[in-house]
């Protein structure tokens, strides 16, 4: 991903009321997309393709809910009736991979 800002380091940049473009380039061929163009300034985005299948990903995954309702509904049920099967052994392991994988 290439970024260019360009001004005097230590200093705000100042608008030029020039217009600023985005330009998303296939990384396979290199070859610019259609660019999208707004605001002002004289700054230059490109992004590759893995970044925009990374953001289209990042917008899939935030439209999911955050909880899987059915899941909790499952689990609620098997409290309430007592049929809820926990293995001491397992949630101990599980949480030691979880601890694992914090340090790393």
């Amino acid at each position: 991903m290439t970024i260019e800002i360009s001004g005097v380091p230590g200093k705000p940049i100042q608008d030029s009321g020039e217009k600023s473009s985005v330009t998303a380039t296939n990384a396979k061929g290199g070859n610019p997309a259609p660019a999208a163009k707004s605001g002002s300034g004289n700054d230059t985005v490109s992004l590759t393709s893995s970044a925009m299948q990374l953001r289209a990903l990042e917008d899939r995954i935030a439209e999911l809910p955050v909880v899987d309702v059915q899941r909790v509904s499952d689990v609620q049920r098997a409290l309430a009736t007592g049929t809820m099967e926990l293995r001491e052994a397992d949630a101990a392991n599980n949480l030691l991979e979880m601890e694992k994988s914090f340090s790393s």
